[in-house]
C-alpha cells in the first residue's frame, strides 16, 4: 500500500509539470533590403533581434512578453493572401530595392520578394513594430 502511495504520487507530480510546460511556436524572421550603397537587414530568432541599416547593428534581446505580442502580430496576418510585389523592370533599371522576406512561423515557411519601398501593410507595420524594439 505504502507503494503504491509512493507511486501515485510520483505519477501526479510528473503530469502536473506536464502540463504546465507550454508549447511555444518558433519564430525566425530574416528580411534583407540590398542594393549596391543600402542594406537593410532584420534578423528575429529565439529571444532577440538584430536590425543592421547602413552599416549601423542595432540588437535587443526581447522580454516574454514582447515574444508573446510578436506572436499574436503574426498571427493575425494571412500570409495565403500577400503575394511576391518586385518587377524585374524594376530591379533592372535600379528603380526598385528588393527585399527578400523569409519567416517560419508554426511550422510554416514563408518566402517573399518584395520592393522594399512598396511593402505590403500588414508586414511594413510589423517591420516597424520590431524596429520599435531596438530605439
Amino acid at each position: 500500500m505504502k507503494l503504491f502511495k509512493i507511486t501515485f504520487l510520483l505519477l501526479l507530480i510528473v503530469t502536473s509539470s506536464c502540463k504546465g510546460k507550454e508549447k511555444k511556436s518558433v519564430i525566425s524572421l530574416n528580411y534583407k533590403a540590398q542594393t549596391r550603397g543600402f542594406l537593410y537587414q532584420i534578423q528575429f530568432g529565439n529571444n532577440s533581434i538584430e536590425i543592421i541599416q547602413n552599416n549601423i547593428v542595432k540588437t535587443s534581446v526581447l522580454s516574454e512578453n514582447q515574444l508573446t505580442k510578436i506572436d499574436s502580430l503574426l498571427r493575425e496576418i494571412n500570409f495565403n493572401v500577400i503575394k511576391n510585389n518586385i518587377s524585374t523592370d524594376d530591379l533592372a533599371v535600379d528603380s526598385a530595392i528588393k527585399g527578400v522576406f523569409n519567416l517560419n512561423f508554426e511550422g510554416n515557411s514563408y518566402i517573399f520578394n518584395f520592393n522594399h519601398n512598396k511593402l505590403p501593410k500588414e508586414i511594413e507595420g510589423f517591420l516597424k513594430y520590431l524596429e520599435g524594439f531596438t530605439n
